[in-house]
């Protein structure tokens, strides 16, 4: 265990709180001490990781139907941590975090949908998808979010743009070239990249962010419409708040769902509104 997650841990205790530490070994070993854990009575149970073992305990106490009893809090251990920036969760004070996720109250929120799996916080499509699924552990670790931009660096100089067709609820379509499409149910994605600047979790409504490629000495244009991600103008960069929509694609996409990879060619976005009970920062 982590020297400073020790520490942490020595004095939220020192200081009354009570806490239990279970240490699973693989997926199989968390599902029975979740299991466990929700027969015991239990209501709280903090996941120490970042945005992928959120989205898995999210997914466990969605699947369990325990959504009413357990409530997730958080110990940001990630290498991002976009869930936590977005929602005022310390990952510079674990001791901070700690006594927030055994004292804090708790709030329901939205959670997204995709084919059926739940996601938290973003699912994206396209670059960043690419990028967080091949950012090599070790340069994670190493140099934190910053792994997400080297990665991108790296891969925009072979930026290949994807045919993409989105069904909006009301049976309209939009077809294009894609090259990022982002589905925020929280806000920050890859790092600390504000992907959906007006998501909320508890509006009830998904932000879809697509960007489409843009014509030679586009660029310029993109990169302006960067800064402006609301105006209607906008030829590429296109930003909705919807509560359904379809993604199609014709080859086989890689969508990350809070960092986990699913792929497939059609995506099913839905969200049940205020599902989740979670600790979520002050601020928030």
């Amino acid at each position: 265990m982590r020297e400073d997650l020790s520490e942490a841990i020595n004095q939220v205790r020192s200081e009354g709180l009570d806490l239990d530490i279970l240490i699973p070994w693989d997926i199989g070993d968390l599902k029975r001490l979740f299991a466990d854990a929700v027969g015991r009575g239990a209501d709280r149970v903090l996941v120490a990781g970042g945005d992928g073992s959120i989205n898995g305990m999210a997914n466990l106490i969605t699947d369990r139907g325990a959504q009413d009893q357990i409530a997730l809090a958080v110990l940001p251990l990630g290498t991002a941590n976009d869930f936590a920036r977005a929602t005022d969760i310390p990952s510079d004070d674990l001791s901070g975090a700690l006594r927030l996720a055994l004292t804090g109250e708790e709030t329901r929120i939205d959670v997204g949908l995709a084919n059926g799996r739940c996601f938290v916080n973003v699912a994206s499509g396209g670059l960043g998808a690419e990028i967080t699924a091949t950012t090599p552990v070790e340069l994670k670790r190493a140099l934190g979010g910053a792994a997400y931009s080297i990665m991108g660096l790296i891969k925009a100089s072979q930026l290949k743009p994807y045919q993409a067709r989105i069904v909006l609820p009301d049976g309209q379509t939009e077809a294009g070239q894609m090259l990022v499409v982002a589905v925020g149910n929280s806000r920050f994605a890859g790092g600390g990249f504000d992907v959906a600047p007006r998501a909320c979790l508890t509006d009830g409504l998904l932000d879809l962010s697509a960007v489409t490629a843009p014509r030679q000495g586009g660029f310029d244009r993109l990169i302006d419409e960067l800064k402006d991600p609301f105006n209607e103008a906008n030829q590429m960069l296109h930003y909705r708040q919807l509560d359904s929509f379809v993604i199609e694609t014709e080859q086989p996409l890689t969508f990350n769902l809070d960092g986990e990879p699913v792929v497939d060619t059609r995506f099913e976005f839905g969200v049940r509104p205020k599902h989740l009970k979670m600790v979520l920062g002050k601020a928030f």
